[in-house]
């Protein structure tokens, strides 16, 4: 397996994450006691490499975990995997077990490490402490490896106890497993490159025996590449679920209407992920953020944002990681899925409101050790993963985190060429008299009146009103029609949220020269012109 850059990330405890290849590397320098973190699918593939391991060094095998009542010793039939129970039956503890009855082999102990260190007790560091150096100076070849799903060891056992990885795989490991499917299944039409690489996306973010598991499973409940690939991520998107990741479908809209300058700047960024830019040192920045009242169009223009770049989008979820029963385990689990997932963008939704109060202690530090964390990782990560993150209150977030961004776009409510953008786009979605004929049914003197009529009301609530007109319309008989009255007089069916929260909201819009602006000018035919009230 190749090695995860856990390294990059620095947890309450900091340990390099060694590749699962160095066991022989550090049992040559005297490393009896390893640790290996995996996941649960991968376990047979784990066994049988220290099965071979093993055999090329005439040392037995044994596995224990809390299922077993005896020692299970590794065997081959049929080039499978089995395992077999010994005479030893395990009566005590199992770490005293072999203290006390050292004998030559490669022992698999699944379950030793708890999940936290606060939990680990003190006869657990002592015996582990005492296996260590027993080993130095017995001549028996006796080898442990402590698996398990996740590793946090004491500030005393690191030391002497290093950590292995066996790593979700990265892409071109996904784009091997798939190949050789698609070799073995001549149906999936593997002369088309497209079908290969929709199953590789499909299959990213989940380990090796994850993949060749559900592949092999799903083949009989489906008839064609396109069925596999979806049944795939419904497989997927349940399981990131749960570890605070969401797959975002496209956006309904083709574009964000009036942010010409935030545009530009995606053009440009996307344009850093064709190959050629890395021979010039060019790499894809570490994200944006966009800032902004609610409503004015900064979720969209992150899906957008991914859609431009032709890349996958996350929405991250920082109060599921914080929930968790164990959240330096999650945001573990969480940088290992999302570094797996890339070239991918990584969005946070209001993500101030998850760091609020993230320097206090009300949680027993959890939020402030998180978030050193994922700054740790944005600062150096390597892999190609954009983050893009909305909020509404900037001075919520840690100096420290914002520092992160290179770009922090203000996106505003829109001026009047802006708003004739965002009706026409909303109503182009209802009505056939704004599809695609690029003339409009109303006059410019209409226009204006709307627009006027509209003026401090944000994107999201013009879709709503072209929404609720277009309701209208299909309940009374006439869908699919709509008249300049029908837009006026649902502007009067609600109050706007700079009339609602006109205090909140113009708190907000007093700080928009902290950022860059994510419109230009006017330069419609609507735009606002200035009169000088004296000459």
């Amino acid at each position: 397996m190749f090695l995860f850059r856990y390294n990059q990330w620095k947890p309450l405890q900091f340990q390099i994450m060694r590749q699962l290849q160095d066991w022989i590397k550090l049992i040559e320098q005297n490393a009896p006691i390893v640790a290996l973190e995996y996941q649960t699918p991968d376990r047979m593939a784990v066994l049988h490499q220290f099965y071979r391991w093993g055999a090329a060094r005439s040392l037995p095998v044994y596995v224990w975990n809390r299922g077993f009542s005896t020692l299970q010793q590794l065997f081959t039939s049929q080039e499978q995997i089995i395992l077999q129970s010994t005479t030893s039956t395990i009566s005590q503890d199992i770490l005293q077990f072999l203290l006390d009855q050292p004998k030559s082999g490669i022992y698999l102990l699944e379950g030793i490490l708890n999940s936290t260190v606060a939990e680990m007790s003190q006869q657990r560091c002592c015996q582990l402490l005492n296996a260590y150096h027993q080993a130095l100076w017995n001549s028996v070849s006796h080898y442990w490896v402590l698996l398990e799903n996740y590793v946090q060891l004491p500030l005393e056992l690191q030391p002497f106890i290093p950590v292995l990885s066996y790593a979700i795989p990265d892409r071109h490991q996904v784009e091997a497993i798939a190949t050789q499917f698609c070799n073995q299944q001549p149906w999936l039409n593997k002369d088309d490159p497209e079908v290969k690489q929709k199953l590789v996306t499909a299959c990213q973010g989940l380990p090796v025996g994850e993949i060749e598991m559900v592949l092999d499973r799903l083949l009989a409940f489906v008839d064609s590449p396109e069925q596999l690939v979806q049944l795939i991520l419904e497989h997927k998107t349940n399981k990131l679920r749960g570890r605070g990741l969401e797959y975002i479908a496209e956006p309904d809209v083709p574009t964000a209407a009036g942010l010409d300058l935030l545009e530009r700047r995606l053009e440009a960024i996307a344009a850093l992920l064709r190959p050629e830019a890395q021979q010039y040192g060019l790499n894809l920045p570490t994200g944006m953020v966009l800032w902004g009242p609610p409503g004015t169009g900064k979720s969209l223009s992150a899906k957008l944002a991914a859609k431009k770049m032709g890349l996958p989008l996350l929405a991250a979820n920082w109060g599921v990681l914080l929930s968790s029963a164990n959240p330096d385990r999650a945001l573990k689990e969480f940088i290992a899925v999302v570094t797996s997932l890339a070239p991918c963008v990584l969005y946070w939704d209001d993500f101030d409101k998850g760091f609020a109060g993230w320097d206090s202690n009300a949680d027993g530090g959890i939020a402030r050790r998180l978030s050193a964390a994922l700054l740790t990782w944005m600062q150096e990560h390597q892999e190609p993963i954009y983050t893009i993150a909305t909020v509404n209150r900037l001075g919520l977030l840690p100096p420290e985190l914002v520092r992160r961004f290179e770009d922090i776009f203000f996106v505003d409510l829109p001026h009047e060429g802006a708003r004739y953008e965002v009706f026409n786009l909303h109503l182009a979605k209802y009505f056939p008299a704004f599809q695609g004929n690029g003339q409009s049914p109303w006059t410019n003197d209409q226009w204006r009146r709307l627009l006027t009529e509209y003026r401090i009301c944000t994107p999201a609530e013009i879709g709503n009103a072209v929404r609720r007109c277009a309701e209208e319309a299909f309940y009374k008989g006439k869908p699919g029609q709509i008249e300049l009255e029908n837009l006026l007089e649902q502007r009067q069916q609600f109050t706007p949220a700079m009339e609602r929260e006109a205090e909140q909201m113009q708190a907000i819009r007093n700080l928009a020269t902290y950022a860059r602006p994510a419109s230009g000018s006017d330069r419609s035919r609507f735009a606002y012109v200035h009169r000088e009230l004296f000459e």
